[in-house]
């Protein structure tokens, strides 16, 4: 069993209290002379004696952790190239400002029935005493931002933004980042432009969406409804994107804009298992930009948005918020621009719809 501060004080010959301050490094406030305090960290280096951090972090109202807060748990065990650059961001930042990070991975959802329970199940884990504070990716309209707000913990929203200037957030022009994305392929020639969708509770997908509409009816062209597809993620059905998009189908379209890097980089694998080759049939562009547009078959023309640099952004907000400070900018709008790569082309006539 792992040794007690009520050993350790027994085998320097000295009180428990005594122990609690040399551990705390208040030995020389106390009085308490070098001797001592040496024979009382030879004690504990003999017993092995490792202070309980948590115990520590309650004692002293912090635990220099911060909860990392997803909507849905399952984005940490998925594959995404947005995921690994958020927590590379995120768990480089930890370690410079000297925080731990805990996920927080807890369905609260499958847990109780009534939605205000959920959310105020969800709120009571938060606020056991755990971390310090939380950064939250979470739906537009989800409650648990005004509720931390309401209970006076530190958070900072990340990859979305809040009207209430109280919110601290670090978040991406979406809608100027989309335009950038079917502005590039119009200027190919491209007019039948395919949009992949986000969820419409998400602001960042909704945003992108609108940013693809006003680009387009711009540009003189109608908004076709049909052309627009639900893609909430990887694992969302493609089916009617991919029928419309075949190289028979009359009237396709010659380019598509997704919402998302990892929808775009599904959808290419698609495509070329029906034989639809990009860009030589069809454009793809999407939106992220992460490391791995570099390495898809073709390479991913992608809207960038510094996913790294945005999570350190925010974890370094975060820090402050839990200190105290107040930085002069809290609410931090990121420009992106466009990463042009080799999955988009311009338009030809071998690319017009038959």
């Amino acid at each position: 069993m792992a040794a007690t501060m009520r050993e350790v004080a027994r085998r320097a010959g000295v009180s428990v209290a005594t122990v609690s301050y040399v551990l705390n490094d208040q030995g020389a406030v106390r009085g308490i002379p070098e001797a001592t305090c040496s024979r009382v960290r030879r004690a504990m280096s003999e017993l092995q004696y490792h202070p309980n951090a948590l115990a520590r972090g309650l004692s002293h109202r912090q635990t220099n952790t911060v909860a990392v807060v997803m909507q849905y748990p399952a984005i940490f065990s998925g594959w995404s190239g947005f995921t690994n650059e958020l927590m590379h961001g995120i768990t480089d930042t930890a370690l410079e400002e000297g925080y731990d990070v805990l996920l927080h991975t807890r369905n609260i959802a499958t847990e109780m029935e009534g939605t205000l329970d959920k959310h105020r199940r969800e709120l009571s884990v938060l606020l056991d005493g755990r971390a310090d504070g939380a950064l939250l990716l979470r739906d537009e309209k989800d409650p648990l931002a005004n509720a931390l707000l309401d209970a006076g913990f530190p958070f900072v929203m990340m990859f979305s933004h809040s009207a209430n200037d109280k919110h601290w957030f670090v978040d991406c022009d979406n809608l100027a980042g989309a335009r950038l994305a079917v502005d590039y392929l119009l200027s190919l020639g491209h007019k039948r432009i395919a949009h992949l969708a986000g969820s419409e509770v998400s602001a960042a997908a909704r945003e992108r969406k609108q940013g693809y509409v006003s680009a387009l009816t711009d540009a003189g062209i109608t908004v076709d409804g049909e052309l627009i597809f639900d893609a909430f993620s990887v694992e969302h059905e493609l089916s009617a994107a991919l029928t419309m998009l075949d190289k028979s189908s009359p009237n396709r379209p010659t380019a598509v804009f997704s919402w998302s890097d990892d929808v775009a980089i599904k959808l290419i694998s698609l495509l070329r298992q029906q034989g639809t080759r990009v860009p030589e049939d069809v454009s793809v562009i999407g939106f992220d930009s992460t490391p791995l547009c570099d390495h898809t078959d073709p390479p991913l023309t992608s809207v960038h948005q510094p996913v790294y640099n945005m999570a350190a952004t925010a974890f370094r907000l975060l820090a402050a918020n839990i200190s105290g400070a107040r930085p002069v900018e809290t609410a931090v709008r990121v420009q992106p621009h466009l990463d042009i790569r080799k999955s988009c082309g311009p338009l030809t006539g071998s690319l017009l719809p038959l």
